[in-house]
């Protein structure tokens, strides 16, 4: 052949040449126009055969974004890479190229690579929400020091059934979304059968469709009421064509409602549209609130803030209160926000591809505050999370283990977790109340409450603490320093074994402010204040020397304003009788009132009270086992302002 026009006469070649370019042009526009069709129908299959022989003609970047996206969409990610690759390369190619490419590096791990990409589009576009997102999850994605052994990960056995997904455990019954590999009707994304809603036992078993509920197309991600009579789901909203064939394009796979039906004796029945559908929008992934109250779904309704949001549907009595509420921006991204579920009555647990993710979709969840906002989410970590897109968690009663879909095999799958139960890390602060300072080499004592263990350490030069501590449980927890008021609190540790970390600020106001006319303007009848340095031993009245400078300021304060007047109450631990107790703890008090006479304290301000073993500060009560810390934290004694000075209102 090449012999043969070499042959030919200059112009003849020419014309040979350019009848062979329009050839080429024409079998590319066809390739390209039938690659569209085939995009436009879902048959990514067929799509990604048109635009692969259209790139090779003529390798246009509309024909390599084509190609790519079809790619993804099938989930391959090292094929749609390689198209993307070539796609960014080239002029044309714009930011939302480069964030897809990111997107598929990020399903290979690649995370440097994609960070790079992810870098120059925040330069150029510092306001791309998903760019920032995504950047801040590769560079979490390469710290070696993050947790990666919080749960243990098995694929659960779906037997028969070639894609199962969305988890959702009722009782010890398991309902699922699972397509098939059969003939007949079949997703043209997939390649699958339409999925339907199937249920077997916790414990294993095969796989039985839900009666009742499924129809002919996409039927799938369920959730029962609380009180087990109605069962709601999402469902495609297909409509065949008048001669009865399936009207196949990609919004009317996309626009699913979500539906309800209720218990009958064998099966579900009077399926009824919720009334959230307006044919033109996706509502899907309901999940009910435990106590019944509310319907949480997603949906890309108008006024979202990405592409798929999580809403909340109150329930009135019988009835459902329109509109439903946006989530908020803590938890839905400028991307996908998808799949929630409820655990308790305040944890919020969602996918998202476009916060934390380590590729796709992410398991991440977000605890409701006292003020009914959404706090920010937490990232579950690897293994739960992988590159692939993980959605979908359900947990067992307890909390502490459940299922979850991921398709890091290649197809969504169902995996059973367990969590690895790991001591909670708090990381303390103690700060100045005036100045906002940190305050360096405070001391803190925590009291277990229950078991009375105590743990003793110092903030270092930052005014920072840390250690770690068992989930559920309570401590008192005091932080004292020379010069400083002791402050006590509580700290109660979160029982949900998911929760890693916890932060405490823990602030101390200067003794100083004592003789300031701010603070002694402020006092009230009423209030009362405990100096740290004021602890007694055990069986003794003797006072400490380390209380003699803690006594010299009050006693200051006391002689310059003498229209204050305090009780000085002292305490007892339970130890010995509650007589003998009495008269100790009188002692103590008669003690410090001494000192404080002694340094020119009017006698008429002090009025020494001994409290016993009354006002006992934990449990370590008569006949009850306790360590020494415990004791000691009941030996102390308090201020009590009785009388101030007469103010005009």
């Amino acid at each position: 052949m090449l012999a043969r026009i070499f042959s030919l006469s200059p112009s003849l070649l020419l014309g040979v040449v350019l009848i062979g370019m329009v050839a080429i042009s024409g079998c590319a526009r066809l390739h390209v126009e039938e690659g569209q069709a085939a995009f436009e129908e879902l048959r990514y299959q067929d799509a990604i055969h048109h635009f692969g022989k259209a790139v090779q003609r003529i390798p246009s970047p509309e024909s390599y974004r084509m190609l790519a996206s079809s790619h993804a969409l099938i989930n391959e990610p090292l094929e749609a890479s390689a198209a993307y690759a070539i796609l960014v390369a080239q002029p044309e190619a714009t930011d939302s190229d480069r964030i897809s490419y990111a997107e598929t590096l990020f399903k290979q791990r690649r995370y440097a690579e994609a960070e790079r990409l992810l870098n120059a589009v925040s330069q150029r576009d510092p306001g791309n929400e998903v760019a920032s997102a995504l950047r801040q999850s590769a560079l979490l994605a390469q710290d070696g020091s993050r947790d990666t052994m919080a749960f243990e990960l098995e694929p659960f056995p779906t037997e028969g059934i070639r894609s199962a997904f969305a988890p959702y455990r009722n009782g010890n019954t398991l309902y699922f979304t699972g397509a098939l590999e059969k003939p007949g009707a079949r997703d043209p994304y997939t390649d699958l059968s339409y999925t339907d809603l199937y249920q077997m036992p916790v414990s294993g078993g095969a796989p039985q469709l839900v009666p009742g509920v499924n129809g002919p197309y996409h039927d799938g991600i369920a959730t029962i009421s609380p009180d087990g009579s109605k069962i709601f789901y999402t469902r495609s909203s297909h409509a065949p064509e008048k001669s009865g064939k399936l009207l196949l394009d990609e919004a009317s796979v996309n626009n699913t409602t979500i539906f309800y039906a209720r218990k009958g004796l064998e099966s579900w029945s009077n399926d009824i549209e919720i009334g959230l559908s307006d044919g033109s929008n996706m509502y899907a992934h309901p999940s009910y609130s435990p106590d019944g109250t509310a319907l949480y779904f997603s949906s890309d309704m108008p006024g979202g803030y990405g592409g798929m949001d999580l809403y909340r549907l109150d329930r009135n009595g019988d009835t459902w209160s329109f509109p439903p509420v946006n989530l908020g921006p803590a938890v839905n991204s400028a991307g996908d926000d998808v799949f929630p579920s409820m655990k308790g009555s305040d944890t919020l647990f969602f996918a998202s591809d476009a916060q934390i993710t380590l590729g796709g979709l992410d398991v991440l969840y977000s605890v409701k505050g006292d003020d009914g906002t959404w706090g920010n989410p937490v990232h579950l970590d690897y293994p739960l999370n992988s590159q692939s897109d993980d959605f979908c968690i359900s947990f067992d009663d307890g909390g502490k283990s459940g299922f979850v879909s991921s398709d890091r095999f290649g197809y969504d799958r169902i995996m059973k977790f367990r969590v690895v139960e790991r001591p909670l890390t708090v990381r303390g602060m103690v700060i100045d109340s005036e100045s906002g300072e940190p305050i360096a080499d405070a001391n803190v004592d925590l009291l277990d409450a229950l078991d009375g263990s105590a743990v003793s350490l110092k903030s270092d030069g930052e005014g920072r603490f840390e250690l770690n501590l068992p989930h559920g449980r309570s401590f008192r927890a005091e932080a004292t320093m020379e010069t400083y008021f002791a402050e006590n609190i509580t700290l109660d540790t979160p029982e949900d074994v998911l929760v890693r970390d916890m932060e405490v600020t823990i602030v101390l106001t200067p003794t100083s402010e004592l003789n300031t006319d701010e603070y002694a303007s402020a006092i009230r009848e009423g209030d009362s204040f405990e100096l740290p340095e004021i602890r007694w031993d055990y069986d003794s009245y003797r006072l400490r020397d380390e209380a003699k400078p803690a006594l010299s300021l009050v006693a200051e304060f006391l002689r310059n304003r003498p229209g204050i007047e305090v009780e000085l109450r002292s305490h007892c631990d339970s130890r010995g009788t509650d007589r003998y107790n009495q008269k100790l703890s009188e002692r103590r008090a008669a003690s410090a009132a001494r000192y404080l006479k002694d340094l020119g304290v009017s006698e008429s301000q002090v009025s020494p009270v001994g409290v016993g073993e009354g006002e006992l500060r934990n449990e370590c009560g008569n006949g009850i086992p306790c360590s020494e810390a415990k004791h000691q934290e009941n030996r102390r004694t308090e201020f009590l302002v009785i009388r101030t000075p007469d103010r005009e209102n």
